[in-house]
């Protein structure tokens, strides 16, 4: 049986009388999830159309959407506008890493990092980048950070979506366990010569603690970065909502100019 007839008879399931209970949007979300772990879709696959899948399923298009934003919100897919939803690529280990840098065992090593890019968008209004960024074009990118397979991070990037628009345009499967400080000095020729870390213990939101799989109201560590190339221009700023752990963070003194390329 070819990989169509095996989706097509998973939706047929859907038809039947339900006894699970579950909200229709879970029910379908599963039966996503289910194709997906069967290798049916694999990474980078397109699923169907949103009106696609109403026509193939019992359901809805607003059940459709909502299936859909819920396995978003798991970083299982990606959802881009006007191109459509996407199997989400494998976290990719991060080469090089700045800001968590934690520290293995030995007290030397700096433990394996993988990101996945799971949300880009563009921003409007105030917020903590405000003062930073404005309010004009500004370009929110959320990843998931792993560290070592230990704990997460659940990372807010803002850009001037114009300043750094290779980054903007990138496809997300290319983000994926990207340094972003190396991918701005190479695409878009602008060096990183200060970083300021800000570091506070805080009870992080309703949607950190959903990314980073901990308990609603945890209270952890918050950073926020300010990268700036030169004096006065502001690259990015990043919040770092970090999963309580017993590792060492190490936050450098300064840039190396060895390091600002």
């Amino acid at each position: 049986m070819n990989a169509n007839a095996q989706r097509l008879e998973l939706f047929d399931i859907l038809k039947q009388p339900d006894r699970t209970g579950l909200p229709k949007y879970q029910r379908l979300a599963n039966t996503l999830l289910d194709a997906i772990r069967r290798g049916l879709w694999r990474p980078g696959d397109r699923l169907p159309a949103e009106e696609e899948l109403a026509q193939m399923t019992p359901f809805s298009l607003g059940t459709v959407q909502r299936a859909l934003r819920d396995l978003a919100d798991q970083g299982l897919v990606i959802r881009q506008h006007g191109l459509g939803s996407f199997v989400a690529e494998k976290p990719r280990q991060l080469q090089d890493p700045w800001h968590c840098r934690f520290l293995g065992d030995d007290g030397v090593t700096v433990l394996p990092i993988f990101s996945q890019a799971v949300q880009r968008a563009t921003i409007r209004g105030d917020g903590p980048w405000t003062p930073y960024l404005g309010r004009q074009d500004v370009m929110r990118l959320d990843r998931i950070i792993d560290i070592n397979g230990e704990f997460k991070i659940f990372s807010r990037f803002f850009a001037d979506r114009t300043l750094l628009n290779r980054l903007w345009e990138t496809p997300m499967d290319k983000l994926h366990g990207a340094n972003f400080k190396k991918m701005i000095a190479r695409q878009c020729q602008l060096p990183i010569t200060d970083i300021t870390h800000l570091v506070s213990i805080a009870p992080f939101d309703a949607e950190s603690c959903e990314r980073i799989a901990v308990a609603h109201d945890t209270t952890g560590l918050y950073m926020q970065a300010v990268a700036r190339a030169g004096r006065d221009l502001c690259v990015y700023y990043q919040q770092f909502f970090i999963a309580p752990n017993q590792r060492v963070l190490v936050l450098p003194e300064h840039t190396p100019a060895s390091q600002r390329a």
